[in-house]
């Protein structure tokens, strides 16, 4: 049987490769989006991560769902960090932002297979690209800690042997779930990278201006 982490990374790479070329990330990590840009992005993740994680908080009794809804990924502490160093704790959710947070609280409450999908998406990535964005956005910004504290992982020192153990328990869920069950656990992943690249499209349209040049 083919693994299935390797199965749901073929399955999603074009939904990932758009969401990571939309124009507004790249200029991001190009150092071209103002300040402003950025403490919005921030603000916006705060609302999908407490929805996120007040999923997983549910989760964790759930025989499938429980291995996924770790605490030590939780991003939300950091993030309200973040918009309270960054100045955007009181910016309220993009349209984009609204129908990503609307699909957390339909779908991943009280579904495992939903839940596992939209964990994939987003945790995987934070410890993957997302430490590169965390550095890339500091040395834009001239940030230190402050206001980039939701790309570190301190309570995880091996970001790679966590990925290995994560890819891991995907792998044991075929053993757990059946191949419709399998089969919407794609799709729902397909979807979440959807919901993140129009995230990315709605911002490009708001902070379509250039960073000034330091």
């Amino acid at each position: 049987m083919t693994e299935f982490a390797a199965r749901i990374r073929r399955a999603t790479m074009a939904e990932h490769r758009e969401a990571e070329t939309r124009s507004f990330i790249s200029r991001l990590m190009a150092g071209e989006v103002p300040y402003a840009g950025y403490a919005v992005l921030t603000a916006q993740y705060l609302h999908i991560y407490r929805e996120l994680e007040a999923a997983a908080a549910r989760m964790r009794t759930d025989e499938v769902a429980a291995g996924f809804a770790d605490p030590l990924l939780d991003r939300v502490p950091s993030l309200e960090a973040d918009v309270r160093f960054l100045g955007s704790a009181d910016v309220r959710p993009l349209e984009a932002t609204r129908r990503y947070v609307a699909r957390l609280r339909e779908q991943c409450h009280d579904s495992a297979v939903h839940f596992i999908a939209h964990h994939y998406v987003r945790y995987l990535g934070d410890l993957s690209g997302g430490l590169m964005v965390g550095r890339s956005v500091a040395q834009t910004y001239g940030l230190g800690p402050g206001g980039v504290a939701f790309y570190s992982f301190l309570d995880i020192p091996d970001s790679k042997a966590y990925k290995t153990a994560y890819r891991t328990r995907l792998d044991s869920l075929p053993a757990m779930l059946g191949p419709a069950e399998l089969d919407d656990l794609v799709a729902e992943s397909q979807l979440a990278f959807k919901l993140n690249a129009a995230l990315f499209v709605e911002m490009g349209r708001r902070f379509s201006e250039v960073a000034p040049a330091a």
